[in-house]
C-alpha cells in the first residue's frame, strides 16, 4: 500500500494520539473517526446506530457530580 506524508498541527496530533487504541495505527484512527457526509437519512441512522459511546472525561464528571445540589453563591 502506498503511503503519503501529511503535516498536522501539534494539537491535532495530540487529539489523534488520545483517540488511538492499543494496536491501532494513525490511519486506523482516521478511518474509524472520519466519515464522508451521509447522503440520506437512512445512512445517518445507520451511522448513529453503529457509533461507539461518546467518550467521557471521568474526572470532570466526578467533579460535576460532587458539586451537584450545592446552592449557588450568587446573590439574587
Amino acid at each position: 500500500m502506498a503511503s503519503v506524508n501529511v503535516t498536522l498541527s501539534s494539537d491535532v496530533y495530540d487529539l489523534l494520539k488520545k483517540l488511538k487504541r492499543p494496536g491501532e495505527s494513525f490511519t486506523d484512527v482516521i478511518r474509524r473517526t472520519v466519515r464522508p457526509p451521509a447522503d440520506t437519512c437512512g445512512e445517518l441512522l445507520e451511522r448513529l446506530e453503529e457509533q461507539d459511546a461518546v467518550p467521557v472525561n471521568v474526572e470532570r464528571m466526578d467533579a460535576y457530580l460532587k458539586q451537584r445540589g450545592r446552592r449557588s453563591r450568587r446573590r439574587r
